[in-house]
């Protein structure tokens, strides 16, 4: 079975959190995007308003949110949609960030040069940070490449 999980950035700390993704129109505040993790997260029901809860959940920033691609890397670290993954293809060392094509397939996007699709590349590949915590590896890219 495909596992469908999402990851994102807290608010309240600014630390990653997997699980599940909702989207509440219902809050306080507005629109707010919120994941669930999927361990040690029991659901319960209120029984004076009919509510339904989780025991934890956690607000999250939803410019941050990643799917993750059913794929790891060649050390077992899930491959996430906006990683930044390292490897050598066809004899070329590349580093580039990974992306939901419109096919829906992910892909590597590097700068300048053609995608290469993640089609059980974990054999060759690295996770080696993720676009919103180490942007400056993709220069490293146009520079070797440029």
């Amino acid at each position: 079975m495909r596992e469908i999980l999402f990851k994102a950035k807290r608010i309240d700390n600014g630390k990653w959190v997997e699980g599940n993704i909702i989207y509440s129109a219902d809050a306080a505040e507005g629109y707010e995007a919120i994941i669930i993790p999927i361990e040690k997260s029991n659901m319960y029901a209120d029984e004076h308003d009919k509510n339904i809860g989780f025991e934890k959940w956690y607000k999250v920033n939803h410019e941050t949110l990643c799917q993750y691609t059913g794929l790891e890397d060649k050390n077992g670290n899930r491959i996430w949609e906006n990683d930044i993954v390292s490897g050598k293809f066809n004899y070329e060392k590349i580093i580039g960030s990974v992306n939901y094509g419109s096919n829906a397939q992910y892909y590597i996007e590097r700068k300048g040069l053609y995608g290469i699709y993640l089609d059980n590349s974990e054999d060759w590949l690295d996770v080696v940070g993720n676009i919103f915590d180490n942007p400056e590896l993709l220069a490293q890219d146009g520079e070797k490449n440029a």
